[in-house]
């Protein structure tokens, strides 16, 4: 990545229906070249299935330079692809960066919209879970304030350890 792109603005907005399949093919870029979908088991389909989710969940872009880079799901408690959140919380999932754009702040500004849209609705808490072989994910959680809480972590399949991550608003 050009060292000039991290600095050129960065648009975080809602997907736009026209931008589902491309936005589905990045989720699937990232969690592939991040070693995500080794043993895929079907998850790549999942993940990649943006208009799927989108009538039933904010689904935010990152735009930088007219090019979509990065994706996030946001998954209030009570929705259908909410998995962890307990009332009062808000997760997401299906967090996303094109390979070429790591490294160029759009992941933090990307959950710092998540942050945004629970603190407008009223929650406590943000969470989410990761897998457990996503070194880089986990220390940048750490980094934006989450914590641990091994107690939530959950084993939705043979050898997929998710760990659960939370920070309070």
């Amino acid at each position: 990545m050009p060292a000039t792109a991290a600095h050129t603005p960065l648009e975080i907005r809602p997907v736009r229906p026209e931008e589902y399949a491309e936005t589905g093919e990045l989720v699937e870029a990232a969690y592939t070249a991040g070693g995500i979908l080794d043993n895929d088991r079907g998850y790549g389909a999942h993940v990649r299935n943006v208009a799927g989710r989108a009538p039933d969940h904010p689904v935010l872009v990152a735009v930088r330079d007219g090019r979509i880079v990065g994706s996030v799901t946001i998954t209030p408690f009570g929705s259908p692809q909410s998995e962890l959140a307990r009332e009062g919380e808000v997760e997401f999932r299906y967090l996303a960066v094109a390979p070429d754009a790591w490294g160029g702040g759009v992941a933090q500004a990307l959950v710092a919209a998540v942050e945004g849209y629970a603190a407008e609705h009223g929650a406590h808490r943000v969470v989410l879970c990761v897998i457990e072989s996503n070194e880089g994910a986990q220390r940048l959680y750490a980094r934006l304030g989450y914590g641990r809480d091994p107690e939530r972590d959950w084993i939705p399949a043979p050898e997929v350890v998710l760990r659960f991550w939370a920070k309070e608003l």
